[in-house]
């Protein structure tokens, strides 16, 4: 994995933990219960065996989160399937207890890229932008919120800050995401996104309406979760709706150790 690909992967990473304006706690911003400490999380294959048994693959990732008893993130490790640090990224903090800065650094502890979030007077996240390691910036997000503080326009930026994908989200009356409409360089709708949602409010159903092609396509990703007792899922796997038959892709894993 080069560096690019690795700032290109921490900036989705960023950008998924910004739905929400972020409270300073980023348990809650992480949609975790409890006094978190630690999450051991690993992504493998997953598929039907000759009986219709799910049975788990080939491990694909494996991310290692870390908390402060504060409920601030410490670091977050990327790990080989050996087991080998790929990179890491370390947390900074305000006075507020805002996430201000990402170190992010390979398994020699040297600096490849750094991630900065930037508030307005407020306190609510407006900017996240990715630098390499000769500090030249790789790429930005802006950030617009409705009236409730709840974001409600992503502006993806190259790094001559030239926006190349716009999203923008409608929520439900319980403030989770109902729908997010993409479009492209030149204003066009490429892309539709919708998702369902469980008692716990974590997805059900996330549903892709892609418009690219001459043929507009539909595609179903449906999620079923397991839980622990503090409400947080410890497994979730995702299933591709062929027609009527729930195929399965990936199995997610996850050990969580509390304070």
């Amino acid at each position: 994995m080069n560096i690019k690909q690795i700032l290109l992967t921490l900036m989705l990473v960023a950008l998924s933990g910004t739905m929400a304006a972020q409270t300073g706690r980023d348990l809650q911003d992480d949609e975790l219960h409890g006094a978190v400490k630690r999450i051991d999380s690993r992504m493998y294959e997953a598929h039907y065996d000759l009986n219709d048994n799910l049975e788990r693959g080939e491990q694909l990732e494996h991310l290692i989160t870390e908390y402060k008893s504060n409920g601030y993130r410490r670091s977050q490790t990327y790990l080989s399937v050996a087991e080998d640090i790929i990179f890491r990224t370390r947390y900074k903090h305000d006075g507020f207890g805002l996430t201000t800065l990402e170190h992010i650094v390979d398994n020699q502890e040297h600096v490849v890229g750094r991630t900065y979030y930037v508030y307005d007077a407020d306190h609510t996240l407006t900017e996240v932008y990715v630098e390499d390691a000769e500090r030249q910036v790789e790429s930005r997000m802006l950030l617009k919120h409705d009236g409730e503080g709840r974001i409600s326009q992503r502006s993806y930026n190259d790094h001559r800050n030239d926006i190349f994908k716009r999203e923008v989200y409608t929520y439900n009356p319980d403030g989770t995401i109902n729908k997010a409409v993409v479009y492209d360089r030149s204003k066009q709708k490429v892309q539709e996104k919708r998702w369902e949602y469980d008692e716990q409010g974590y997805p059900t159903s996330y549903t892709l309406y892609d418009y690219t092609e001459e043929e507009p396509e539909m595609f179903v990703t449906l999620y079923m979760r397991e839980y622990d007792a503090h409400g947080n899922w410890v497994r979730c796997t995702e299933y591709d709706m062929l027609g009527d038959r729930m195929i399965p892709t990936y199995t997610t894993v996850r050990t969580i150790e509390y304070f």
